[in-house]
C-alpha cells in the first residue's frame, strides 16, 4: 500500500467518526458551546469542511495570501446547519482525498515552510496527513462536548 492511500484511507475514517459524533448529539445542543472561548461541535465541523481548501494549497505549494484565512473563516460562516457543514465536509474531503492518490511518491520528502509561525518546516507527506489529523483533533473537541452533556457512550 503507498502511503497516500494509507492517509486516504484514515482521512476518510476520521471523518465518518467525526459525523457520527455530532449526529449522536442532540439536534439543539450542536451549536451548544461550554462557554467562550470554546467552539460548538457544529463550529468545528465548519472548519472541517473547509480546511481542505487550505490543504490543497499547500500540497499544489502555492502561496497563501493574506486575506485567506478571513475568507475561509467566512466560507466556514456560510454553513449554517450540520446537515450543510456535513455536505461540504464530505465534498471538500473527497476532492482532497483525490489529490492526494495522485500526489507523486517523490515528492513526499520535499520540505516546505508553513508561513503559521516561526520553525514550522513540514515535509508534504506531513502536509498530506493534516486534514486528518486536524479531524482527529477536532474529534476530540467533539467528543468532550458530548460528555459535558452526560453521553459517555462511545458513538
Amino acid at each position: 500500500m503507498r502511503f497516500q492511500e494509507q492517509i486516504v484511507r484514515q482521512t476518510q475514517r476520521a471523518l465518518g467518526d467525526v459525523l457520527r459524533a455530532i449526529e449522536a448529539l442532540p439536534a439543539d445542543k450542536q451549536d451548544w458551546s461550554p462557554g467562550p472561548p470554546a467552539r460548538s461541535a457544529l463550529a468545528q465541523l465548519q472548519e472541517i469542511a473547509v480546511a481542505p481548501g487550505l490543504h490543497k494549497l499547500l500540497v499544489l505549494g502555492e502561496e497563501l495570501s493574506p486575506q485567506f484565512h478571513m475568507s475561509i473563516q467566512a466560507e466556514a460562516r456560510k454553513l449554517t446547519t450540520v446537515a450543510a457543514a456535513k455536505e461540504a465536509a464530505q465534498k471538500s474531503t473527497a476532492d482532497l482525498c483525490d489529490l492526494i492518490l495522485s500526489f507523486p511518491d517523490d515528492q513526499l520528502d520535499k520540505e516546505v515552510t508553513l508561513p503559521f509561525g516561526p520553525g514550522m518546516v513540514f515535509t508534504l507527506a506531513d502536509i498530506l496527513g493534516l486534514h486528518y489529523w486536524n479531524m482527529t483533533y477536532h474529534l476530540g473537541q467533539i467528543n468532550y462536548i458530548q460528555t459535558l452533556l452526560g453521553d459517555t457512550q462511545m458513538h
